[in-house]
């Protein structure tokens, strides 16, 4: 209902919708997934500023890193990465905290049927500093589905997407194999580039960098949760001494000890009086009555 309002007024909101997930033996993160960049601003209305202002916000927070999807463009006329050069204050200076997917590689592959080719398709995306994970995914043959059915239609994409993907490059890769026969002056797939095939490398790398961020981070952890340990044995202890508090048996042992002192308090100042007995009787005969209705 929220994406239909927002649908009808071609526009989306700047406020987050926020979905929790909580698994065991899983890192902690966040997921910021922003909407998707119209390059034809002819088409739906232009969000390009809403949308720089919700990326800079989300990098304004420690620990955040940038998981850019492009498409199969010449570097020079990809506008998502002269996107990111605007919204980050220049060319190149968002690079080194980005993993880039090149999504949608499928449409690029008969391009880039040799060596040749495919390397220098890649070659101005390599001199900026952007080495992007290659990545295909299934797709429809329609969409104008009900939703339900699109949805379970889309489900089962995914489903079978890392075995679609694998034969897809597999074939692209013997595709190279092939025409290196036919003309063996033809080069290899840079490193750079066959060492980056498929979407389970990028989840890697990912992972990775997540990983790397924690192991930074653990001296500060353990840090805060010893000074978190330290509150919380001092709250012990302070709660320990309270509960004493509502012990019966800790109060009449409590109080008798009291009383024994006063008692004795009150021989030591009348030692020697001769009516000392008569009073000590009637405020240890006060004490009792007290301590009693006390209880």
């Amino acid at each position: 209902e929220h994406n239909r309002i927002l649908a009808n007024n071609d526009s989306f909101s700047t406020e987050p919708l926020t979905l929790v997930y909580r698994a065991n033996n899983v890192q902690n993160m966040r997921f910021v997934d922003t909407p998707g960049i119209i390059e034809n601003q002819g088409t739906g209305r232009d969000n390009r500023e809403d949308i720089k202002r919700i990326l800079n916000d989300v990098l304004q927070k420690p620990n955040s890193k940038l998981c850019v999807l492009v498409e199969p463009k010449e570097f020079s006329t990809n506008g998502i990465i002269n996107f990111c050069d605007q919204t980050f204050g220049g060319k190149g200076k968002w690079t080194e905290n980005a993993i880039v997917i090149m999504t949608k590689f499928d449409t690029k592959v008969r391009d880039a049927r040799s060596g040749s080719k495919a390397n220098k398709f890649f070659a101005e995306y390599h001199e900026n500093n952007i080495y992007p994970y290659l990545a295909i995914t299934p797709t429809l043959d329609r969409e104008d589905l009900p939703p339900d059915i699109l949805y379970n239609e889309r489900k089962k994409l995914l489903q079978n997407a890392a075995k679609y993907e694998k034969e897809e490059f597999r074939e692209w890769q013997m595709v190279h194999s092939q025409y290196r026969e036919t003309d063996p002056e033809d080069p290899k797939l840079l490193t750079e580039i066959s060492s980056q095939i498929g979407f389970p490398l990028a989840e890697k790398k990912m992972r990775e960098v997540m990983l790397a961020d924690t192991a930074t981070r653990l001296p500060e952890v353990l840090m805060f949760l010893r000074k978190e340990l330290t509150n919380y044995r001092e709250e012990f202890e302070v709660c320990q001494e309270k509960k004493k508090f509502m012990d019966p048996l800790h109060i009449k042992q409590m109080v008798g000890d009291f009383m024994q002192d006063v008692c004795k308090r009150i021989e030591d100042y009348l030692d020697g009086d001769l009516e000392g007995d008569l009073i000590r009787a009637t405020l240890f005969n006060l004490l009792v009555t007290h301590f009693i209705s006390l209880l």
